[in-house]
């Protein structure tokens, strides 16, 4: 009996341990606004000091200098952020920045000198070196392929699968304990014929049913396009800019709202917000400016769905804040009235308080060989 008491213990830590890791590795860097957050860098550009695929501490601030290794947003690199060092800071307050392996500056390879407004945040030094996290980029990226095909809602349902694996665990070995056999009692069962605790059954599924949804309809589209320098052929030049028509549809019953936004400069889709009702299908635009490097590229666009409960004012502050604000906001007061039935529905049903509803009793006459009252 306590050995499988013991693994069941043992599967709901490494179940919350598994989950908790997954969550930090998908959405460390999620939100470029936060204190702090843990990124890692994609190329040798740092090396040695940083290397490819290595992690870091990135701390928000408010002055920065010389020799500092930021975090940026670029207008001309095709990186989304990129990691470097500050060289020089010009007459105008503006960043010349350079990564310790490259040759040349990025300003001497046309990105414009970098502004604050463009800054994330600097790397975490100590002793001028900065405090590196070996091996994160690529664990990140194994974990990610791992879940690619599994949306959140399937996590989700995974989770609530080991979880069952743990309670049957738990019923066989409570059947194992070397007690003398019962019957059933009213007074055992009739906690769960409450009415409080039919309305906590019926609100936490619908909160299930509504938030998994919703977080199932959360993805990413991506545009595959080759970058040629001959014309006359059915593809972008470099530095060509160039659009792609996509489509969302609605296939569920609830009315949504899409957040659509792109993962690298340079890309726009408009419009970036659409409403679609229950069985509806709209299109929507990509505008793509092609790289000036010829070869494959892919661009990805994050779809972000809520339902439409909240004004268009508040669901924008909210989400240009966090997206997953919009959810706290959305399906938070239902969690919380969860939480209030549970607590009241435990204590109407603590020991001694325990009393049989009287049309319960007439359910144990007509079925009394089931029952001892």
């Amino acid at each position: 009996m306590k050995k499988v008491l013991s693994l069941k213990n043992l599967l709901y830590f490494f179940l919350i341990f598994i989950c908790a890791f997954i969550l930090f590795i998908r959405f460390m860097n999620l939100n470029d606004k936060l204190p702090f957050g843990l990124w890692y860098v994609h190329s040798n550009s740092m090396e040695p000091v940083i290397k490819a695929d290595d992690g870091y501490i990135l701390i928000r601030s408010e002055e920065y200098k010389i020799n500092d290794i930021i975090t940026f947003i670029p207008q001309v690199l095709d990186d989304k952020y990129v990691t470097h060092r500050i060289v020089e800071i010009n007459d105008d307050g503006m960043f010349i920045t350079k990564g310790d392996y490259n040759q040349m500056t990025d300003q001497e390879g046309g990105e414009p000198a970098v502004n604050r407004a463009q800054v994330v945040g600097k790397v975490l030094m100590i002793n001028e070196k900065p405090v590196i996290i070996p091996y994160l980029g690529y664990i990140s990226q194994k974990v990610n392929d791992m879940i690619e095909g599994l949306n959140t809602f399937e996590l989700l349902s995974i989770g609530v699968v080991l979880y069952a694996i743990g309670y049957i665990l738990d019923i066989i070995a409570e059947r194992n304990k070397p007690a003398r056999k019962k019957k059933l009692r009213l007074r055992d069962i009739a906690p769960y014929f409450d009415w409080v605790f039919i309305v906590l059954c019926i609100t936490m599924f619908s909160n299930i049913v509504f938030l998994g949804l919703t977080v199932k309809s959360w993805g990413i589209d991506e545009v595959g396009y080759v970058v040629v320098t001959t014309e006359g052929v059915s593809a972008p030049l470099s530095g060509e800019m160039f659009t792609e028509e996509r489509g969302l549809e609605n296939k569920s019953f609830l009315h949504f709202v899409i957040m659509t936004e792109p993962q690298r400069q340079g890309v726009e889709v408009e419009p970036k917000k659409l409403k679609l009702s229950p069985n509806q299908h709209q299109e929507y635009r990509i505008t793509i400016k092609a790289p000036y490097d010829t070869g494959y590229y892919t661009e990805k666009i994050h779809k972000r769905v809520y339902p439409d409960v909240l004004p268009d004012e508040l669901l924008d502050y909210l989400y240009s804040s966090n997206e997953f604000l919009p959810l706290i906001v959305i399906f938070g007061p239902g969690i919380i009235m969860n939480i209030g039935l549970y607590i009241w529905w435990n204590r109407r049903w603590q020991p001694g308080k325990k009393e049989v509803m009287d049309w319960l009793i007439t359910f144990r006459n007509v079925f009394k060989p089931a029952f001892r009252g």
